[in-house]
């Protein structure tokens, strides 16, 4: 069994072991096959996500902090390891969606930006009480980063814009995972949908399908559980920053305990992981189809 970060890291992320043989798209090209709808799977030059548009629906899939890599003038400069990192961030959680037409995976690691933050706050002096980097990283490292930051929230707008035009409204799935055994409660769910900055209770028929697909969802090896706003409220940037732009967007911030995998090792649990990887797809993909017939008119 693998157990070696390095190893796994690569493991995590499909997308990226197949980037040899996706396009790699400047900004302005991948925004413009979505404005001409086109199906497309590319990577943004210097690789910091991969787009795939299979068909277009109101529904979009992401995993922004699926990914690991570090510039190599980061790396020099962290402070902390490759194993210390990846503990702090999301694997696997890129294969939770990757069978939805439109997802969206982050490749870079929350420690070089963090996707979640928005742009002036998204690099890291120090994270959960750890200092990050042996010697301040300069201006222009810094402006490199939250240029690539910026990059990743303008493709998510071009997205989000043109399932508006198209649809009215959308759906984007937020996922993310979170480590448990640093916690004093043993009753954590296993899913947490956060639904703090949704504006509109209009949403909440939206909201209640997908917490019950959550608490429904049938992983061998794992006993289900789902809450709303119980560890985690839906205060991340993707969430505020749809939000705070679209009335007619719902994000739901949806957090995976770790129980796939073990988070102090890294190592995947090979019982919970194949089965949460499929029942995830499935549940996102069923719940799409209904989101779509109760409220997309055609």
């Amino acid at each position: 069994m693998l157990t070696c970060f390095g190893i796994v890291s690569i493991l995590v992320d499909k997308n990226f072991i197949q980037e040899c043989s996706v396009t790699t798209l400047s900004e302005e090209a991948m925004i413009k096959k979505i404005n001409d709808r086109d199906i497309f799977t590319a990577t943004m030059d210097g690789g910091g996500f991969t787009l795939k548009i299979d068909r277009y629906e109101p529904a979009m899939s992401a995993a922004i902090h699926n990914g690991g890599n570090m510039r190599p003038e980061l790396v020099e400069n962290c402070l902390l390891s490759e194993s210390e990192r990846y503990y702090e961030e999301d694997p696997y959680t890129g294969s939770f969606i990757e069978q939805q037409p439109i997802t969206l995976i982050a490749h870079d690691s929350r420690y070089e930006y963090d996707l979640n933050r928005n742009t002036d706050e998204c690099v890291y002096e120090t994270a959960w009480g750890k200092e990050c980097w042996k010697q301040p990283q300069t201006e222009e490292m810094i402006a490199t980063s939250k240029a690539r930051h910026a990059q990743f929230y303008r493709i998510v707008s071009a997205v989000v814009e043109a399932l508006q035009e198209d649809y009215g409204q959308c759906i984007v799935y937020d996922n993310h995972s979170y480590n448990y055994k640093r916690h004093e409660r043993t009753d954590l769910p296993v899913f947490n949908l956060g639904t703090s900055t949704v504006k509109d209770e209009a949403w909440r028929p939206v909201i209640d399908a997908w917490l019950d697909k959550l608490k429904n969802m049938p992983v061998e090896g794992a006993e289900i559980t789902a809450a709303e706003n119980d560890i985690f409220y839906g205060k991340g940037w993707l969430a505020g920053h749809c939000h705070s732009l679209y009335d007619n967007v719902l994000v739901l911030a949806t957090e995976s305990k770790k129980v796939f995998m073990d988070e102090l090792t890294g190592e995947p649990d090979e019982i919970v992981l194949p089965s949460l990887q499929q029942a995830y797809n499935k549940a996102v993909k069923e719940n799409t189809a209904t989101y779509i017939n109760k409220n997309i008119h055609r």
